[in-house]
């Protein structure tokens, strides 16, 4: 205990030593270059080209083209490279706005830098990407940019925090108090078997054994050792049965990208077709691996196509199929998977192809974000999600689930990915063989 406090007390006062310094912000606005009668498709497309650069342009901003004339113009007597470190450059998420935050040893030289750096790129970068997409002159090129907002006189300095520092010393000695006990707690916060799904609410359908990496083509049922097979036949069945609605429409979704959700989806759409219903697969997860182009069906057209209006639902549609069921794969039109899930149109393709197949399953992308839930599940309630146990945290399990939940969807269950041998068992399984102990005894 005297150790934290003694390294507590020296925090404190190392702080005090450290050279105040201010720091200013600038932001800056990108976009796209239209005119206003310009049509939506054409402007989406536009948004989407400019989302896709974003951190290219914010790279610009640390160049030596644009710090040297800041330095030489203000006579900060730095090199580039230790301006550098005193800039950070954010995006925030979703947006076309870059914030530059420049750091000084007065407010004045912060906020001066901040703003003749932001100055420089809304002038600069109009030509720059002029002369790399190839436009006739600046007035053609794709992008607009602009100050949004110029950087203001810093009123306290940022370093040294003598309140953090502070709360830090005093932090350090309070955790010598609690350390094993947060040290045991947080230790793993991975969701790794059947008990930390369900003590987290969720229902658990069974676990995929980790295995071998394989190619999608090699991922099927009739290639799967015996125990594999029957897990996925066994899930299968336990989905079809919890849900209420005939034809059978599913979301298969995860919290996280690259738990193998694809691959469980695909299995249990070839388990059901195995079992004599006719089953689609919709390829909507437009941020992930697709299992059409993992199992060489072309890309185009398919469901985004048919959302944005460019291609009708016909039986061409039906003739790409793998495994005994139809994949309607992802397509070639830019469209925002939520936006898409969520339209009225997707739902008068649901209801279209309830005319044809016993079961509709929809690949989704995985669930970062609270709106997503009821984005995904605007047409579909129903909803399998899968997680892996080697990475899976609980915080995002936690906010996919919730997600779901309060957007009044049907989760069915949780499948496991990559758990370890002793972990595949289902709790129907698990109830089936603490039966057979009672009555044995």
């Amino acid at each position: 205990m005297s150790v934290f406090v003694l390294v507590g007390a020296a925090v404190a006062g190392v702080g005090f030593l450290v050279p105040e310094t201010f720091t200013a912000n600038a932001r800056i606005v990108f976009t796209p270059n239209l005119s206003v009668d310009t049509e939506m498709q054409t402007r989406q497309v536009a948004q989407l080209y400019l989302a896709d650069r974003m951190k290219t342009y914010a790279q610009v901003v640390t160049t030596n083209q644009v710090l040297q004339p800041v330095i030489d113009s203000l006579s900060l007597g730095v090199t580039v490279p230790e301006l550098v470190k005193r800039t950070e450059v954010t995006i925030p998420t979703g947006t076309q706005v870059i914030d530059v935050a420049v750091s000084a040893p007065t407010g004045e030289e912060a906020a001066a830098t901040a703003n003749r750096t932001a100055n420089r790129i809304a002038n600069a970068m109009p030509f720059a990407v002029a002369g790399l997409e190839g436009a006739a002159s600046v007035a053609a090129s794709p992008i607009q940019v602009s100050v949004l907002q110029p950087a203001q006189i810093p009123s306290f300095h940022t370093t040294p925090n003598v309140t953090l520092n502070l709360i830090v010393a005093a932090g350090l000695a309070f955790i010598a108090a609690i350390f094993a006990a947060v040290l045991v707690d947080n230790f793993d916060t991975r969701v790794r078997r059947r008990r930390d799904v369900t003590a987290l609410g969720a229902t658990y359908l069974g676990g995929i054994p980790a295995g071998r990496r394989t190619k999608a083509k090699d991922s099927q049922v009739s290639t799967q050792a015996p125990d594999r097979e029957a897990i996925f036949r066994r899930i299968a069945i336990d989905v079809l049965h919890a849900v209420d609605e005939t034809p059978t429409r599913l979301v298969f979704t995860s919290p996280r990208m690259g738990v193998d959700k694809t691959m469980v989806a695909a299995n249990i759409a070839g388990a059901l077709a195995e079992a004599g219903n006719h089953v689609v697969f919709i390829d909507a997860d437009v941020r992930g691996r697709r299992l059409a182009s993992q199992v060489g069906i072309k890309q185009s057209p398919g469901i985004t196509d048919l959302v944005s209006g460019r291609n009708e639902l016909d039986e061409s549609f039906f003739e790409s199929t793998w495994r005994g069921f139809t994949i309607i794969p992802c397509g070639g039109s830019a469209i925002d998977a939520g936006e898409m899930l969520a339209s009225e149109k997707f739902g008068e393709v649901m209801r279209d192809l309830a005319g044809y197949f016993d079961v509709i399953i929809v690949d989704a992308p995985p669930i970062t974000n609270l709106s997503e839930g009821s984005l995904f599940t605007q047409n579909i309630k129903d909803v399998v999600v899968v997680a892996e146990a080697v990475n899976t945290r609980r915080k995002e399990f936690l906010l996919a689930t919730n997600s779901l939940r309060h957007a009044g969807a049907k989760i069915l269950g949780v499948v496991l990915s990559r758990v370890r041998k002793d972990e595949q068992s289902a709790p129907a399984e698990e109830k089936d063989r603490n039966d057979e102990a009672t009555s044995d005894r």
